[in-house]
């Protein structure tokens, strides 16, 4: 089986508000989880121990980088240097990342400028990672999709969309709707409990901060690039 861990960011253009509303998967096999835990695991221990001013508790890359509490102490060379080494996880254990963007400014200027991003960003998303599936299929097995439980209307637009492209079966042989390869739920968690999260809200981050075009991130994003699967922007 494998995990699906989603997570979103929003991201402003360099110079400017009006941004990139991202939502970021990574797909992990969990014959790999174990790996993957005790890796994050022990980079989180080392960067709160060295930097943490208060009990460290839950990992968010934009505070990281921001140095907002509790990482008030670190520098920007030592968000780059954790950050890098979480990114390493997604390289060396080969984890295919996907995403879906909005570009917030022409959204605004189009007809329906009313849209939800996230919805918009969501749909994207777990189209491709159906699309990985199907081009893996030699994997078999069903994915379990796996978000943070978010603000309520974050957490709605995805349930919303989610549900509208995964049917429950009702016959057989089984009848998925569009989202073939995933379980007939997404489910929500603690991103303060999940190594997987934390990870996808690091990549969606990077990747939103790619797309709005900051130079400070982009050699971590060139660094996983080779692992995304697919992502877009729209419109």
């Amino acid at each position: 089986m494998h995990l699906v861990y989603v997570d979103d960011s929003k991201q402003d253009r360099h110079q400017s508000r009006a941004g990139f509303q991202v939502i970021g998967a990574i797909i992990v096999n969990d014959r790999h989880f174990d790996m993957l835990e005790q890796h994050v695991g022990y980079v989180l221990k080392a960067m709160a121990d060295e930097y943490a001013t208060d009990e460290f508790e839950e990992f968010h890359a934009s505070d990281l980088l921001s140095a907002k509490k509790p990482f008030e102490k670190i520098d920007r060379e030592g968000a780059i240097k954790y950050l890098d080494a979480a990114v390493s996880a997604i390289i060396h254990l080969k984890i295919p990342v996907v995403y879906g963007a909005v570009d917030l400014a022409k959204l605004y200027a189009a007809n329906y400028a009313t849209a939800s991003p996230v919805d918009m960003a969501f749909r994207i998303c777990v189209k491709f990672v159906e699309e990985w599936f199907q081009a893996n299929d030699d994997e078999k097995g069903l994915g379990l999709l796996i978000s943070d439980d978010s603000e309520k209307s974050v957490k709605g637009a995805m349930l919303n969309a989610f549900h509208l492209f995964r049917r429950p079966v009702r016959s057989s042989p089984a009848v998925r709707g569009t989202l073939e390869h995933l379980h007939d739920d997404m489910y929500f968690g603690s991103s303060k409990h999940s190594i997987g999260i934390q990870l996808a809200d690091v990549c969606s981050l990077l990747i939103g901060r790619h797309l709005a075009g900051y130079s400070d991130t982009e050699d971590l994003y060139l660094s996983f690039a080779d692992n995304i699967f697919k992502g877009t922007v729209e419109p």
